[in-house]
């Protein structure tokens, strides 16, 4: 019991505490404008704010290219799009995943090599909507984190020295992860939102491959 109860009250690494609460305090000021908590001037109006500030669009990454001018402020939409969120319920979703997968993530790989997993995920996911996405469409949101976690996660297990049964389980959330989210775009709509959670996962899996303890190290030996 006391170890069981010792797993639990664990603290989160640093990387993830960072995140969670990153997310949740923007959450926090966003929700608390909109329902008049906050008496300043157009508080109601954050969220649509932060949306237009933070989402990257087709029309703005083609822009970019085009003139070849590439902004600061623009720049930072492609990290910053996946701590504004649409509502609570999709910020209380992402908070919640990331705690537990970044937990696994970070103490295999270190704060720091997690930070850049998902830092790198998100850019690559950010580009290649503005590459694939309708025009008129807007990326936000911090699904892309929850597929780079998951990505990184089977990455570090299934090239590990874990058991068989562990890798099997780590790829199994993977397929389970991106089913659903397949699912959801064919059943709900959305646009095509999915494409940045797709190469999220797929960056973030080679990322934890890579990353994982060990590697870096056989790679300067050779």
């Amino acid at each position: 019991m006391t170890d069981a109860r010792a797993r639990i009250l664990n603290p989160l690494p640093f990387a993830v505490w960072l995140l969670v609460i990153a997310i949740a305090s923007v959450e926090l000021v966003l929700w608390a404008g909109a329902h008049g908590l906050v008496n300043w001037a157009g508080s109601a109006g954050w969220r649509a704010q932060a949306l237009v500030l933070a989402g990257i669009t087709p029309e703005l990454q083609d822009w970019m290219i085009e003139t070849r001018q590439t902004p600061p402020e623009h720049l930072l939409r492609y990290l910053a799009y996946g701590f504004v969120h649409l509502g609570p319920a999709q910020a209380g979703l992402v908070v919640v995943i990331t705690a537990a997968l970044g937990k696994v993530c970070a103490e295999a790989l270190g704060s720091a090599r997690v930070l850049a997993v998902l830092a790198l995920s998100q850019i690559a996911g950010g580009l290649a909507f503005g590459l694939l996405a309708d025009p008129g469409t807007w990326l936000i949101g911090g699904y892309p984190l929850i597929f780079a976690l998951a990505g990184c996660y089977a990455g570090v297990v299934w090239h590990g020295e874990g058991v068989l049964r562990a890798r099997i389980t780590a790829l199994g959330l993977v397929f389970v992860l991106i089913g659903a989210r397949l699912a959801l775009a064919l059943i709900v709509g959305g646009g095509t939102d999915w494409v940045a959670d797709l190469v999220a996962c797929v960056t973030g899996y080679a990322l934890g491959r890579v990353l994982r303890p060990g590697v870096i190290r056989r790679f300067r030996r050779a």
